[in-house]
């Protein structure tokens, strides 16, 4: 039963879609948009960072190998595209596919990080129950472009995402013909794009619908290692990560946080499978930014107040001994020495309530937020949630706790099965 509402959101169709076929390879230019209109994905980054993006084409060759087909996807600090590996042949093994997606870097990011977390997984123990899970480059390489060299790397394409954040949690395609027809028609139909001033900069909007599903097996990838953090620090981290809807209690408050962040974004993940939703949808202020005040009161609306020692650990972070090495700057510019004041801290007055008790709602609790499960199933879904949106992050359950939750038995069995069909035990 759990997976009929995340069967019913694949079979929808995406916001981006295919072009009529034509009788050759063209493209599909559009007006340049008026001040009024609405930008299209690079178009829409703040601070003009455009020109940071490299100018890809389709049918560009790139370092010599690789020719694109399309435009994938796009990021805060990335392109996606499809390419063809020229050097592929039938006639013997490839450590390099046919067909990969390259990601490719724009020049104010630093993809390096990202390229050393891939190493530093990838050299580590090959026998990992989740090594099979996590999506690797398959290689790098260096990019010239008109304002400076970009960093690519080099992946076996995968289906659409599925939102641990905003796009780093994939699935592999349950067909090999799923992908060839996918080709098959972005070799014949133009690619829409936009041309925009002043130097009419051509920018591709991406097309990225495989289809409903075909049957067959899937199997999740974790990818996008640029923001990971290796090991436990002494005290934990204190660097500002996750997505804003999923940004775990600890984060926002600027208290140290260590691998119970990532029980916490799990949790919330849940109810974009179940019910297609984010469970703190939006969690900004009046000027449209993101707002620790307001997500915090989404979070006690929902779960109740925290308790004790949660409210003395966030007017610790506000003390010296918790002062960055060197000052940040937060989202509203300002400089800070401490992560509660780079959130906007402090949040808690002394009498230990929430300084925004305006913004707390009591209109519905964490049940009626699950329309999709009924009974029992309803039951055990809210009871591994808790066991994972627990206000005190070493209270939440482990990773290897929750796969023996009796609402994964399903789940489980399949990955039995898989370990089977590979030949694991």
């Amino acid at each position: 039963m759990i997976y009929q509402p995340l069967l019913r959101r694949w079979s929808r169709p995406q916001r981006c879609r295919f072009l009529g076929p034509s009788t050759q390879r063209t493209q599909s230019t559009i007006s340049p948009p008026s001040q009024t209109a609405q930008l299209i994905e690079e178009q829409t980054l703040p601070g003009s960072r455009l020109r940071y993006f490299h100018p890809t084409a389709p049918d560009q060759i790139l370092d010599g190998r690789f020719r694109t087909i399309s435009k994938l996807g796009y990021g805060s600090s990335s392109t996606v595209w499809l390419a063809e590996n020229l050097g592929f042949n039938w006639w013997w093994r490839s450590s390099i596919p046919r067909y990969v997606s390259i990601k490719i870097a724009a020049l104010d990011t630093d993809a390096s990080r990202e390229i050393e977390n891939s190493k530093r997984i990838s050299e580590s123990d090959r026998s990992h129950d989740g090594l099979p899970y996590l999506r690797l480059p398959l290689e790098t390489f260096q990019l010239s472009g008109p304002h400076g060299t970009h960093s690519c790397l080099v992946y076996e394409p995968l289906r659409e995402t599925l939102n641990i954040k905003d796009d780093n949690i994939m699935i592999t395609f349950e067909d090999d013909a799923v992908l060839k027809s996918f080709v098959k028609v972005q070799k014949t139909s133009p690619q829409q794009s936009y041309t925009c001033p002043p130097d009419d900069r051509r920018v591709y909007v991406s097309s990225n619908d495989f289809g409903p599903l075909q049957g067959g097996s899937l199997l999740p990838l974790l990818g996008d290692f640029n923001l990971c953090f290796p090991g436990l620090a002494d005290g934990g981290h204190l660097s500002a990560i996750q997505s804003h809807r999923y940004r775990a209690p600890e984060v926002l408050l600027g208290c140290p946080w260590t691998y119970s962040v990532d029980i916490w974004n799990m949790g919330l993940l849940m109810w974009n499978l179940v019910e297609d939703v984010s469970l703190f949808d939006r969690p900004a202020g009046d000027d449209g930014q993101y707002d620790a005040h307001v997500h915090l009161a989404q979070i006690v609306s929902l779960l109740g107040d925290p308790s004790v020692p949660v409210i003395e650990r966030e007017r610790l972070c506000r003390k010296d001994k918790l002062r960055l090495k060197r000052p940040v700057i937060n989202l509203k510019g300002k400089e800070c020495d401490n992560m509660n004041e780079f959130w906007g801290g402090p949040f808690f007055d002394e009498k230990g309530c929430i300084m925004r008790k305006d913004l707390i709602t009591r209109d519905r609790t964490l049940a009626d937020t699950v329309t999709h499960l009924q009974s029992k199933d309803k039951e055990q879904f809210l009871d591994l949630a808790g066991a994972m949106l627990h206000w005190i992050p070493e209270k939440r359950s482990t990773a290897k706790e929750l796969m023996e939750h009796p609402f994964l038995e399903m789940p489980r069995r399949h990955y039995e099965r898989y370990l089977q069909r590979v030949g694991r035990k």
